[in-house]
């Protein structure tokens, strides 16, 4: 019998005896019942007697703040409410009150490989090319040049389906700067992740007058914890099947989904500005996402550079490299006029100002990406 070891529990005194006595490793939920901190939630594969006190609560919390867990709940009779609140886990059973330890451990055996099966985070490059953009710190440009790249492939590729999709959740900002539509329904892809298919990404999509589709879905402050990994994964899966590349523009901060999208990538970028703090917080994050990813992949790209005449008190960039030991692989030069312009229309910059210095440098940033992966570029097939 493999259950899963990381089990939490919150059950009555036999059970939690009977389950010690299988040599099943677990913690007893019985101190945090109630308590609205993740962190003191622990557990992969969480097994809850609903006829304990706090169950009910507990249950909620967990939909909440960890609906990424595999969750078995054991009672007769079940209100409406917990029915409901189990609808938001990805995998989940019921069990009745008089199933026996036999039938509870196959049980969480069962949704334990389940779970394995459905987190695992090898999909996201299953066809097309998902290159991820995220940001050292806050404002560093990652929306505008997630935009500009997703343009720059079509240009570089015109015969070929490029998709954009916006994961930051609580307040993403790409819709609006394309004049777009939010299509995407976070709370249904993740209640039930198996229903995603290219039909259904399709209808998550909108499709920009000059030939991007874009993924975005509507300002919700919880909807970073709503989220969870199988659905997130599952989408970029599809996503990735329907289209031969695919730009994710990825919040700064950490979520419970983002470590199995940045190690999967076919490839990561994370944006910083020339600054001390901005430089030090790039080079920290992409050490993070080398360490996910397996090794040294991570591309350093500093953005809203500015021409060599106007550097009078910065630092040059192989100054930066040495103080952060490691090396910046990419620039993009600032053209903020430009940037203004096109957001105010609902264009990408090219179609503003054609040889605006940032779009040359993003197309040069492709173009060494693409071919130092062998992509086909000039829409070659």
């Amino acid at each position: 019998m493999n259950t899963h070891p990381h089990l939490a529990v919150l059950a009555g005194e036999t059970l939690t005896t009977a389950l010690n006595g299988r040599g099943i490793a677990s913690e007893s939920l019985g101190i945090v019942a109630g308590q609205p901190h993740a962190t003191e939630l622990p557990g992969d594969v969480v097994l809850i007697d609903l006829s304990c006190a706090n169950a009910q609560s507990l249950l909620e919390s967990y939909a909440l703040r960890r609906p990424d867990v595999a969750m078995v709940v054991i009672g007769n009779d079940l209100q409406a409410d917990a029915v409901r609140t189990l609808f938001r886990f990805p995998v989940s059973d019921i069990l009745s009150s008089d199933s026996n330890i036999s039938d509870i451990l196959a049980t969480l055996e069962d949704v334990s490989a389940r779970r394995n099966q459905a987190n695992a985070p090898s999909p996201v490059n299953a066809g097309g090319e998902c290159w991820v953009l995220t940001g050292a710190v806050g404002g560093a440009g990652v929306t505008t040049l997630a935009i500009e790249m997703a343009f720059s492939v079509l240009r570089s590729a015109p015969a070929r389906r490029i998709a954009l999709v916006d994961l930051n959740l609580t307040d993403g900002t790409t819709a609006a700067f394309l004049d777009g539509q939010k299509k995407l329904d976070v709370a249904a892809l993740c209640a039930d992740p198996e229903r995603i298919d290219e039909t259904l990404v399709r209808a998550y999509s909108w499709e920009h007058p000059k030939g991007i589709f874009l993924m975005a879905a509507a300002r919700n402050p919880k909807a970073d914890l709503q989220a969870s990994e199988a659905g997130i994964l599952k989408l970029l899966d599809v996503t990735c099947s329907a289209f031969e590349h695919v730009i994710v523009d990825l919040p700064r901060h950490r979520t419970p989904w983002s470590d199995a999208i940045v190690s999967a990538a076919d490839e990561a970028f994370v944006l910083s500005e020339l600054t001390v703090p901005s430089l030090h917080s790039a080079a920290d994050l992409c050490r993070d996402i080398d360490g996910l990813r397996g090794g040294p992949s991570t591309r350093l790209v500093l953005n809203r550079m500015f021409a060599k005449r106007s550097h009078r008190n910065a630092f040059p960039v192989d100054k930066a490299e040495r103080a952060i030991h490691r090396q910046i692989d990419h620039s993009v030069r600032s053209d903020w006029e430009s940037a203004r312009m096109a957001v105010n229309l609902g264009l990408p910059i090219a179609q503003v100002k054609s040889r605006s210095p940032l779009v040359k440098d993003i197309d040069d940033m492709v173009e060494a990406v693409r071919s130092a992966r062998d992509l086909p570029l000039q829409g070659a097939a």
